[in-house]
């Protein structure tokens, strides 16, 4: 038996659910976090599904705050985020199922923004020093990635499409200052 939603009416049973309905996980995911104007770290966290789970610990209570923005849509997603330092900003998304990400950043004014969207991969960031910036856009199953910045000012941007074939992944270790690399797999769309 099938049913139909009306238009204009939400069958959503709470208000989170809702919002994911009205705004769409992309669009929430891609919204600016405010400055940070005071000492207080801000998280928005939008879930939807089941069996999701995600810890955020931000530490630092000085200005600028530490932001991060997080939707997890489907089943079993799994994130752990931890920003020790000033400034630090993460905007992340994960569509799909059995997703782990693990995100660290412990300077400051680095900044995270990334999305994954499959099933099964699992990604562990970490960030130590200052102004590093890491940006991800995966699409596949299966997909396991490790990514190091341990230096100041460096950066990596990775673009993965996959089409059918399950996603190896790697490991990625950037040391020093400076350094910036570019990572395109699979079918790569701008």
């Amino acid at each position: 038996m099938a049913y139909a939603q009306t238009p204009g009416i939400s069958q959503a049973a709470t208000a989170e659910q809702r919002l994911a309905e009205d705004l769409g996980v992309d669009r929430l995911r891609n919204a600016l976090l405010s400055p940070a104007s005071d000492a207080r770290n801000t998280t928005s966290l939008l879930q939807t599904g089941s069996a999701n789970t995600a810890t955020i610990n931000q530490t630092s209570l000085d200005t600028p705050a530490n932001q991060a923005a997080v939707v997890q849509a489907g089943v079993g997603n799994g994130l752990t985020l931890t920003q020790a330092g000033l400034n630090n900003r993460t905007t992340f998304g994960q569509t799909g199922n059995a997703n782990q990400a693990t995100l660290r950043q412990t300077g400051s004014s680095n900044t995270i923004d990334g999305q994954v969207t499959g099933d099964d991969n699992a990604l562990d960031v970490q960030q130590q020093g200052q102004g590093n910036r890491y940006s991800t856009q995966l699409a596949g199953s299966h997909g396991r990635y490790n990514v190091e910045q341990i230096g100041s000012g460096n950066s990596l941007t990775q673009r993965e499409t996959s089409t059918t074939t399950p996603l190896p992944g790697y490991s990625v270790q950037q040391q020093g200052t400076g350094m910036h690399l570019t990572i395109e797999q699979g079918e790569v769309f701008p």
